[in-house]
């Protein structure tokens, strides 16, 4: 077993539990684990709390919040005082101020980039051609001369273009050959066991509104288009937690539809929950493929159509839809609003 210790790095719900999953896969629970896990909201620090009482082996924690930034110095001399050389990286996102500590100050043997749900496949096309650099994290570029002062600098993420993927979506892109591990998620699976379905249909929310819509109010048009396939009354909302709670009250009174937020990441009450929903539908959320891994439900996906779509993000958006149809899952065009 190497005695240098390996570096997992996150800053959301999700990528904590892939954190876990890749320590269990690898087999690295009993070496020298640490584990920086920063959080910008409060509701996301509370669910990443939960899932580190749910697995407590690592041999250092910095759990922080990730703004102001100042208050990310301190716990970046700490990880890296005394050392430089690190077995593995497992990595789910950072920031300007730790990419450099990751460009220039260490130095790791592997690196796995974990998944931060189906924005992963987009990453991947932007690592394979080499363009990581180039865009800001709302995918919009930056200049030539931008791009290249602050991947000099380390301010980018270019560590990332010799990286492996711990994934559980079958990435395909030949310049990504043999650097694809499967995430077959057997943490939560030896934990889930059977257990009876009830007749719940639960839908998973998604932050589409704000972040994918051209248009905010097209959202309120296509949940309509929803309601008329199914009756909202009769399912169980499960928003993302981005979503804010006075849109979802003046949704739950118009619909009449249970909105039930729950206390940890979708994929852990599963596997605390003593029963399964029958079903699942959504607009679209990375929360479906675990679900898919996990327990095979009948699923429906909603598609809003590409012209709705930010137009930086339709490629991306195109490509998520894709993968659900290549999963099996039930996809559903919807139709553009018409305009008053």
């Amino acid at each position: 077993m190497s005695d240098k210790p390996s570096l997992f790095l996150c800053r959301s719900p999700l990528q904590l539990l892939n954190c876990i999953e890749a320590c269990e896969h690898f087999g690295l629970r009993n070496s020298h684990t640490i584990l920086v896990c920063a959080w910008r909201a409060e509701r996301d620090k509370h669910l990443m709390q939960r899932i580190l009482e749910l697995y407590p082996h690592w041999s250092e924690l910095y759990f922080f919040p990730l703004y102001p930034t100042k208050g990310q110095w301190p716990v970046m001399l700490k990880v890296f005082r005394g050392r430089r050389h690190f077995a593995h990286l497992f990595f789910g996102d950072s920031t300007h101020l730790i990419n450099v500590f990751l460009n220039k100050v260490a130095r790791f043997d592997s690196i796995h980039l974990v998944d931060d749900g189906n924005a992963t496949l987009g990453l991947a096309e932007r690592i394979a051609k080499r363009t990581l650099h180039k865009l800001r994290k709302n995918l919009t570029p930056r200049s030539g001369l931008a791009s290249t002062i602050q991947a000099r600098l380390g301010l980018s993420p270019v560590f990332l273009y010799g990286a492996r993927f711990f994934t559980i979506y079958d990435i395909n892109h030949s310049q990504l050959d043999g650097r694809i591990v499967r995430n077959e998620l057997k943490f939560c699976k030896s934990r889930l066991g059977e257990k009876p379905r009830t007749d719940e249909i639960w839908f998973i929310g998604s932050d589409i509104r704000r972040e994918w819509l051209e248009n905010r109010a097209d959202y309120d048009a296509f949940l309509e288009q929803v309601h008329r396939r199914i009756n909202l009354s009769k399912v169980v909302y499960i928003p993302h937690r981005k979503e804010p709670d006075d849109y979802l009250a003046e949704v739950s009174r118009r619909y009449g539809m249970e909105v039930r937020r729950l206390n940890a990441i979708l994929e852990l009450e599963l596997v605390s929950a003593p029963t399964l929903p029958k079903a699942f539908a959504s607009f679209g959320s990375s929360a479906l493929d675990t679900i898919d891994i996990l327990i095979k439900p009948p699923i429906t996906v909603f598609r809003p159509p590409s012209a709705a779509i930010r137009q930086t993000l339709r490629q991306m958006v195109d490509e998520i839809y894709v993968e659900a149809i290549n999963k099996g899952f039930e996809v559903i065009n919807l139709e553009m609003p018409t305009k008053a």
